[in-house]
């Protein structure tokens, strides 16, 4: 595939991101459903970021989705993975309930 995408400049337009990669990631520990996705895009600048559309709540009472960082696609995954039960581990696995989650609006996601 071609890279020209970034090196589109548009007045206006202050930068775009392209969706390099999603996955379906199977998870049945802590979660209350099978799977989640992981979506992740790399920047014209060449750096990639994923985000799940699996949001958890943390001990504030606010959702946050898993972020991951990487030079690769796959390295982003795993960040992103390795986030996620980051984001869980401050309760123990049979505390966490259906509603301890949420997922991103499939518009944005």
């Amino acid at each position: 595939m071609s890279e020209n995408w970034k090196h589109i400049k548009i007045n206006g337009i202050v930068g775009i991101d392209k969706c390099a990669a999603e996955f379906n990631v199977w998870e049945q520990n802590y979660s209350p459903y099978a799977k989640f996705k992981i979506k992740v895009y790399e920047s014209a600048e060449g750096r990639f970021t994923g985000f799940s559309n699996l949001h958890v709540i943390d001990s504030g009472g606010y959702f946050n989705c898993a972020v991951g960082y990487g030079k690769t696609i796959e390295e982003a995954l795993a960040d992103t993975i390795a986030y996620f039960f980051q984001l869980v581990s401050w309760k123990d696995k049979q505390d966490w309930k259906e509603e301890d989650f949420t997922e991103s609006d499939p518009f944005d996601f």
